[in-house]
């Protein structure tokens, strides 16, 4: 036994951590299987329309559930496609109309660029570098209740990402539905 607790100290575990159960899943978590049905209805919107993308699931604590890169996609789309859905949770609001609400009046000349700040970052200083101003991520409900977000990045503009990702929301709208 001695051996196998230095064996597991050593590989980064402990000895309770070993026996330790994981937690059973939110009522409301909306299973693997269904995400992965939307990822590749919305990715197939898109690629109909030649845009490769990648689709992105989070949970409401924040964690990546799911993210599926499309062929073609940039490896940027991977972290701007976590970032949309962030900012859905973050701000209860879709990240179009987030972006929207942060954006300063036409004719109001746009802050200066900050040296190194992230695409689609909000302007401003001691900002969450995390939100994002691009259009294409969307709150998943079960009933009324937000039980995750989606987001899809890749295609040529915001209004395009959000259509990819409502289709995928749209075939999957009838396996969103409250546990019983």
């Amino acid at each position: 036994m001695k051996h196998f607790a230095l064996a597991a100290l050593a590989a980064g575990f402990s000895l309770p951590a070993l026996s330790q159960t994981p937690p059973a899943p939110a009522p409301d978590d909306v299973p693997l299987a269904v995400m992965t049905e939307w990822a590749q209805a919305a990715i197939s919107a898109c690629k109909a329309n030649t845009y490769n993308v990648t689709a992105a699931y989070m949970t409401p604590d924040y964690a990546l559930k799911l993210v599926l890169r499309g062929d073609g996609a940039a490896a940027r789309t991977v972290d701007i496609a976590r970032r949309k859905a962030y900012t859905v949770l973050k701000t209860g609001k879709t990240s179009g109309e987030f972006g929207a609400s942060v954006t300063p009046p036409a004719g109001t000349p746009a802050p200066a660029p900050i040296a190194g700040a992230l695409p689609g970052q909000v302007p401003g200083e001691n900002v969450d570098t995390n939100l994002v101003t691009y259009a294409g991520g969307l709150p998943v409900k079960i009933g009324d209740k937000v039980v995750g977000a989606v987001s899809i990045s890749g295609a040529p503009g915001g209004d395009k990402d959000e259509a990819c990702a409502t289709a995928g929301l749209a075939k999957v709208a009838g396996k969103l539905t409250a546990k019983k």
